[in-house]
């Protein structure tokens, strides 16, 4: 079973995504501080972090860059209203999915990525 660790500023984003992404099969773990992903990286170990570009802490491009310096098998997917500006690597991502009420694209890409 995949991990993945999720990270909204929003808790009933948190909480729909929680919900979605456990019905499609995946260990999901959720928190609405990027510092928390960057530290949960080593514990839970996730297969993917899904996180929103704007958090309430730091940048969700900024926890992206972190978490790539030290672990490059994490697949990172920026997950926002808003898109990151330029080359999506130099923000360590691998992917972008606008935010969308219909989580469609996001549970499509999700598994695009981790099972290429």
């Amino acid at each position: 079973m995949s991990r993945i660790l999720f990270a909204d500023g929003e808790p009933h984003i948190r909480q729909l995504c929680l919900e979605e992404l456990q019905d499609e099969g995946y260990e999901v773990k959720v928190t609405g501080q990027a510092a928390e992903v960057v530290r949960l990286v080593d514990s839970f170990q996730p297969d993917m972090v899904i996180m929103e570009v704007v958090l309430p802490d730091m940048s969700g491009l900024e926890a992206g860059r972190m978490i790539k310096g030290t672990n490059r098998k994490t697949q990172v997917l920026l997950y926002s209203y808003f898109s990151p500006p330029g080359d999506l690597s130099i923000w360590g991502a691998d992917d972008f999915v606008v935010k969308s009420p219909n989580l469609d694209g996001l549970k499509a890409a999700v598994r695009r990525l981790l099972h290429a």
